[in-house]
């Protein structure tokens, strides 16, 4: 699966996190201006002074271990799978970020593995874009 699969898939699946302004808001294309912001996973966020900020929301993974009944990326959901690396998301991240569609990330995740091993991927993405 190649990384724009995966972004798809985990943008997709993010919009369930309904604490970005634009969560899970069907807004298409029009005819004349750029794309549809939300397939690409951009949501909107305010900053303490009232600035409009985008973000890439996105999970980790989708790839639960757990069975949770109400989440929708449980285990036993039949649903297309995916994980980023955090190599991955950093490149994808900051190849938003130089293009000027975002200002910042918004990173979620389903349990890889242990609550702990998915807090270490998502801590060594955070500090590989705070430091490379």
């Amino acid at each position: 699966m190649d990384i724009f699969e995966k972004l798809e898939i985990l943008t997709d699946a993010a919009k369930y996190d309904v604490a970005c302004t634009s969560s899970g808001v069907d807004r298409p294309a029009q005819k004349g201006k750029l794309g549809n912001a939300v397939k690409g996973g951009i949501c909107h966020s305010f900053a303490a002074d009232g600035r409009c900020i985008s973000l890439l929301k996105v999970l980790m993974s989708n790839d639960c271990a757990f069975d949770c009944t109400y989440c929708v990326n449980r285990r036993t959901t039949q649903c297309p799978r995916a994980s980023f690396t955090p190599d991955e998301l950093c490149k994808l991240t900051m190849e938003f970020y130089r293009r000027n569609y975002i200002e910042g990330l918004f990173l979620s995740s389903a349990v890889v593995k242990s609550p702990d091993y998915t807090c270490e991927l998502m801590l060594d993405t955070i500090k590989k874009l705070r430091e490379q």
